[in-house]
């Protein structure tokens, strides 16, 4: 049969429309779901009861999805919706558990606990390569609720794990997870914890590495920032586009959390990549931990500090002897692990007294400050016999009290801007830039 040149060129488009339609279905089916794929006998715990296409999980039940749904260890994506049948003190979900072991360094888990109280204390934990990388509550002080579906989502690209909670991008992992030949759990603590949360567990999908998972709800941003984390230490990281930037490591207390937010975009401005580590030392150093993370780049400067959360460090409590040796100790980290980089100490800022009254200004120093003073000269002295520069922004500082926010220990952004001032006066010179 005779067919027309223009109707070949149409049965040819539509022949390749019809092919690419198809392959698009095909990566978008799921390699397993819970919906229509069994359940291993061998990989269910506990009492599972079966509800319309999910399952409940209750008195510490337990299923898995078999390892051959994860051919490709380093590109797949796992979504899991589950309901929470009741909220109980002290308990613990584990959303997804895909580890050799409670103690070997590989694979993943997503877990969610609940406390009644503080509310802070209710998190939503990622751990790659069984290093915790981030904690985070559902719902903040109202905390989650029952009978909603949340779901969590795992996109692992390139080897690479971003989480996800209800689309909403919880965070970016820049460690390669190591791969293992096990099962991803789903209800299963890996070690002995709180009480089991009794929960329905909607939906279980797998998908294989033809799937993109695409957020509806992530930004792309130009400098985009993940995790990098070893035993003991995690570092919020930017991706490295530039490798011949110089890099600034900051490490502190919440104070560091405040000044990031002009500190890092101004820094970038100058071709610098920033990399933090929120953290602080109330008692022992773990040398170990942060010698390691402080070697873990190449860095060429380094800002600390540490101080806001020992304000119950008193000469009665606590010995100056001691400040002096952890202090010490801190500041020994940071050269051993960084032998090439110039190291800065930032002084503690003041303890402050609450407002007068909601529409005025803080106007005093607070009832710890003299512990603040006291732990900023032993600092000091320390500082100043491992031969490590010292930036006051204390004493400035105790002269801006409206600058402070009112809670007795944080501040408000001139403040923080100004910080970033102070640490770039310091930093920016001492950079070498190719």
């Amino acid at each position: 049969m005779n067919i027309p040149l223009k109707v070949k060129a149409l049965l040819i488009v539509l022949t390749g429309i019809a092919f690419s339609g198809s392959r698009t279905a095909a990566a978008d089916a799921p390699i397993w779901d819970l919906a229509t794929s069994a359940i291993p006998e061998e990989l269910q715990s506990g009492d599972i009861k079966k509800t319309g296409n999910g399952v409940i999980l209750t008195d510490g039940a337990a299923f898995a999805v078999p390892a051959s749904a994860f051919p490709d260890q380093k590109n797949f994506t796992v979504q899991v919706t589950f309901e929470l049948s009741e909220l109980i003190d002290h308990s613990l979900f584990t959303v997804m558990s895909k580890q050799s072991g409670g103690d070997t360094d590989d694979g993943f888990t997503v877990d969610m606990n609940y406390r009644e109280t503080p509310y802070y204390a209710r998190r939503l934990g990622t751990y790659v390569n069984n290093i915790f990388m981030k904690a985070s509550g559902i719902g903040g002080q109202r905390g989650p609720e029952t009978n909603k579906p949340y779901t969590i989502t795992v996109a692992v690209r390139d080897g690479y794990a971003s989480f996800y909670l209800d689309d909403r991008p919880f965070k970016q992992c820049f460690m390669e997870m190591i791969p293992n030949d096990q099962p991803m759990w789903i209800g299963r603590h890996l070690k002995p914890a709180d009480h089991h949360m009794s929960t329905v567990i909607n939906s279980v999908k797998v998908f294989g590495p033809e799937y993109k998972y695409i957020s509806p709800k992530e930004s792309q941003s130009d400098n985009p920032r993940g995790a990098v984390a070893g035993k003991g230490w995690a570092l919020d990281v930017p991706k490295i586009e530039h490798p011949e930037w110089p890099k600034v490591l900051i490490y502190g207390d919440s104070i560091s959390m405040g000044y990031r937010g002009s500190f890092i975009p101004e820094m970038l401005k100058q071709q610098v990549y920033v990399f933090h580590c929120v953290h602080f030392v109330g008692g022992e150093v773990p040398k170990a931990a942060l010698t390691e993370m402080a070697g873990r780049y190449q860095f060429d400067a380094i800002v600390f500090n540490n101080g806001l959360h020992s304000l119950h460090w008193t000469p009665a409590a606590v010995p100056d002897q001691r400040v002096h040796d952890r202090m010490s100790d801190l500041a020994k980290c940071f050269k051993d692990g960084a032998p090439q980089a110039e190291i800065f100490y930032l002084m503690t800022t003041p303890h402050t007294a609450p407002r007068p009254a909601k529409d005025q200004p803080v106007s005093e120093l607070g009832e710890k400050n003299d512990v603040v003073v006291r732990l900023n000269h032993i600092s000091q002295q320390v500082m100043e016999a491992e031969g490590i520069e010292v930036i006051d922004v204390y004493s400035p500082l105790a002269e801006k009290l409206e600058l402070a926010s009112g809670d007795g220990y944080h501040w408000r952004s001139p403040a923080y801007q100004f910080i970033t001032r102070e640490i770039s006066e310091k930093v920016l010179p001492t950079l070498k830039k190719e």
